[in-house]
């Protein structure tokens, strides 16, 4: 799901010599995830990576409302958020958010949600997602044969999850964990 937020640039000349305003659409790619990782551990992971970046960030909590499904009938409730939000780098803007929910009557899923400047195909963001994955603790799109019955054997859920990891270009076979990333974090030219 992609936000679309509108600019208005100052004046400027057309082709014609006549003034105009402009109307910029800026696009930021917001990216959601099923894992299997805590939050803590999802939001710790990013948190060492921006370290070793040296970019500054800024920690949020916050509270976000989800629906649990009780017999047949959804209720709302709420759920700690944890979140970092990158003030400055080339990847400035970029902002992670972290919680678990409970969608049924027992056993958390775990969500993360990549607010990405500049979208998916930008080389350092893919660099970074290759990054987080691999010092993730456990393979973030594969649960334990107990998670999964708890929470719900057949959602699909866990297909979607390893689903969307592949779409990145991410090997979701059997024997692909750990994944080792291909460059490496942060080299010389990409500060």
């Amino acid at each position: 799901m992609a936000v679309r937020l509108f600019k208005i640039e100052p004046l400027y000349r057309s082709v014609d010599g006549n003034l105009a305003v402009g109307l910029i659409m800026v696009r930021r790619a917001t990216q959601d995830f099923e894992v299997s990782v805590s939050p803590v551990q999802s939001i710790k992971v990013f948190r060492l990576l921006a370290e070793e970046a040296g970019w500054a960030m800024e920690r949020h909590e916050g509270s976000r409302m989800v629906d649990r499904f009780a017999i047949i009938m959804p209720m709302t409730q709420t759920t700690r958020m944890l979140g970092l939000r990158i003030l400055d780098g080339p990847l400035r803007g970029l902002e992670v958010t972290s919680w678990a929910e409970t969608r049924g009557s027992s056993g958390a899923l775990n969500m993360i949600s990549w607010v990405l400047p500049g979208g998916l195909e930008h080389p350092l963001t893919q660099s970074m997602l290759q990054h987080w994955v691999s010092r993730l603790p456990r393979c973030p799109w594969r649960w334990g044969f107990g998670e999964r019955s708890k929470i719900g054997y057949m959602l699909p859920v866990w297909r979607k999850s390893r689903k969307n990891f592949a779409k990145l270009g991410f090997a979701v076979g059997k024997n692909d964990w750990p994944n080792t990333p291909k460059n490496p974090w942060i080299s010389e030219e990409s500060e």
